[in-house]
């Protein structure tokens, strides 16, 4: 027979360990506070009780009573406070919420919304007025002003008030056109703009080099492919074409007699018409910034293009006419599309300048009969849709018109005819000379 042991298994602790405990932690609070006490660290910080009015004062029964009334306004405006919110609960909980309150949240909201759009329409009259600036001083600076057109509305993008200014400014001011963009529009058009404009101003066809390197810039004569032999045609490849022509002509005029050698050539136009890129691919590198957004120069920037010739970039400026809409300026890509109030309107014009087949190969939708079919298509392909399925129309105007800003969607204007009883501007291109003579060039 094994013996048990006569050790208790239990493990609870036995009441003498623990009162030992508890008398330990208390001696050793006791001289934690007796330490404290030493050191000052338990004194409570005496607070200045107010002596109040004192007896001796004259004017002591009017002050109580004083005191006295206030106390009791508070009190009741609070009491006043407590039944509004409670009677306001109970109105709502039935549904019984008084017209004139819904109206005065209304004309709230209404002051918060014409608050922020007197705001939004300061800041945009504020950059219009520094971009104006910087217009007149580039005007004021260059010899020689390239107006940069749009090859596909070439009228379109022609500012007439920036023409007078220029003229306005001095005699000694010439001023030439710039067609570019002609790799978006047929060979045939371009012709026509170019017999177009020359009857009134120098013109000049030009194509920015779509490159991407930092450098190097190609704008060389089209080379002979391998396969056929033939001349390459340069508005299919990325290299820039007419900068040769346009460097001559600028060359010959400060060439001239009676013209210092080194001349200033101040770059202007309505905003993503090809200013910067124009600059880049006379320079042959990324020397100023570039993009689709309209507004990215913000300044005049001075280029030095050799010894003879500085480019001065100019923001575009936007001067618009009374009968202008928000759809025209939005189609010349003036106005960014994220800050558009209507997308919706810009895309009807462009419905009226473009064929639907076009419309409807580009996007892949079957054919449509009004706008807003069109645009529920685009936006049931791209997948633009809103919160439980709703179609989201307006992010797909503004796919659309992303696209037509970009190029993607081909479209072009052809010259109008000009009436024989139209006065002949052609004494303007005479008088210019020699130098800006392009058919000789």
């Amino acid at each position: 027979m094994v013996k048990k042991s006569k050790k208790s298994k239990s493990k609870r602790v036995p009441l003498r360990k623990k009162y030992k405990i508890i008398r330990k932690v208390k001696e050793h609070q006791k001289k934690k506070a007796k330490e404290a006490k030493k050191l000052g660290l338990n004194k409570k910080p005496k607070v200045e009780k107010d002596p109040g009015i004192p007896n001796d004062w004259p004017f002591k029964e009017q002050e109580l009573k004083a005191l006295e009334a206030r106390r009791q306004r508070a009190i009741q405006e609070l009491e006043e406070k407590k039944a509004a919110r409670k009677e306001r609960a109970q109105k709502r909980k039935l549904g019984l919420l008084e017209d004139e309150e819904m109206k005065e949240q209304g004309s709230v909201e209404e002051e918060r919304v014409t608050d922020v759009s007197i705001v939004t329409t300061r800041n945009h009259d504020r950059s219009e007025r520094v971009f104006y600036k910087e217009l007149v001083k580039v005007v004021e600076a260059s010899d020689v002003i390239l107006e940069v057109l749009d090859a596909r509305d070439p009228l379109g993008t022609r500012c007439v008030d920036m023409e007078k200014m220029v003229r306005k400014s001095g005699h000694d001011k010439h001023l030439v056109l710039l067609l570019n963009k002609i790799d978006l529009v047929p060979r045939e058009a371009v012709e026509k703009w170019l017999k177009y404009l020359r009857e009134e101003l120098p013109t000049v066809a030009f194509k920015c080099s779509t490159q991407e390197q930092k450098s190097n810039l190609g704008w060389k004569s089209a080379p002979k492919s391998k396969k056929t032999g033939k001349a390459i045609n340069l508005l299919q490849t990325s290299d820039c074409l007419g900068a040769e022509t346009l460097i001559k002509l600028l060359k010959n005029y400060s060439r001239s007699h009676e013209i210092k050698k080194s001349i200033t050539v101040g770059v202007i136009g309505l905003p993503n018409v090809g200013k910067s890129s124009l600059i880049n691919s006379l320079k042959r590198s990324h020397v100023v910034n570039v993009g689709a957004t309209p507004g990215l120069t913000r300044s005049m920037q001075e280029v030095q293009l050799d010894k003879n010739v500085k480019l001065l970039d100019c923001p575009g400026v936007v001067m618009l006419k009374s009968t202008e809409n928000d759809s025209s300026v939005a189609l010349r890509n003036c106005k960014r599309i994220e800050k558009l109030d209507d997308p919706v309107g810009p895309v009807k014009e462009i419905l009226k300048l473009c064929p639907d087949s076009v419309l409807v190969t580009l996007y892949k939708i079957p054919s449509f009969s009004s706008v807003d079919e069109f645009l529920q298509m685009v936006a049931t392909v791209r997948g633009k849709l809103k919160k439980g399925g709703i179609v989201d129309v307006d992010s797909a105007a503004r796919i659309v018109l992303r696209d037509w800003n970009e190029g993607k969607i081909p479209y072009y204007t052809m010259p109008p005819s000009r009436n024989a009883d139209e006065p002949s501007e052609a004494k303007i291109v005479s008088e210019l000379g020699k130098e800006f003579n392009v058919d000789e060039v």
